[in-house]
């Protein structure tokens, strides 16, 4: 006799067993099949998936805009780091601010998703009179664009929003700055 159902064994008792065979021990447990089939189960995949698509379409949309919103603020971060180092090299702060706002447009033109004309270079710590700037003066330059967010409006968002990004840079100390004529 095996051992792989003791408790069955002491339900049934040895002379059933001998009557009904080994292989029915095997069986015991699962049950009979059941006969009502697919019928039962008809159109069930159908309100499964009437229920979940709506929460799988705000999942797609959520993930879509934080791909948007990390991609923008990347933009945003790479066009300050560029605007404050053409900012560092400029001879004067006029010269600095458009340098600034040149580099910023450049990056951010046409090929990013800021709206046109929203995008502006703010330069912060360069000497505005002609001084003799000292090693570690520094020069900030603040990035700000408006993005659209249209798409995801269901989730939340205004129409637009707005990104910012920021970067220093040293002041070259070997550059002439209005102070002597190079």
């Amino acid at each position: 006799m095996r051992q792989d159902a003791p408790g069955a064994l002491r339900r049934i008792g040895q002379g059933a067993l001998r009557r009904i065979g080994q292989g029915a021990l095997r069986r015991i447990g699962q049950g009979a099949p059941r006969r009502r089939g697919w019928r039962a189960q008809r159109g069930s995949i159908s309100v499964e998936l009437a229920v979940l698509a709506p929460g799988l379409v705000l999942l797609l949309l959520l993930v879509a805009a934080g791909a948007r919103v990390v991609e923008v603020q990347g933009h945003i971060d790479g066009a300050a780091r560029d605007a404050a180092r053409a900012a560092s090299i400029a001879r004067s702060y006029g010269q600095a601010v458009a340098s600034a706002q040149q580099a910023a447009q450049a990056d951010l033109g046409t090929t990013s998703l800021c709206a046109p004309g929203t995008v502006a270079a703010r330069v912060a710590g360069y000497p505005a009179v002609p001084v003799i700037t000292t090693a570690g003066a520094t020069v900030t330059v603040t990035v700000t664009c408006e993005v659209s967010m249209s798409p995801f409006k269901a989730l939340g968002f205004g129409v637009t929003k707005g990104f910012t990004g920021q970067a220093v840079a040293p002041l070259d100390p070997f550059m002439c700055r209005d102070v002597f004529p190079c």
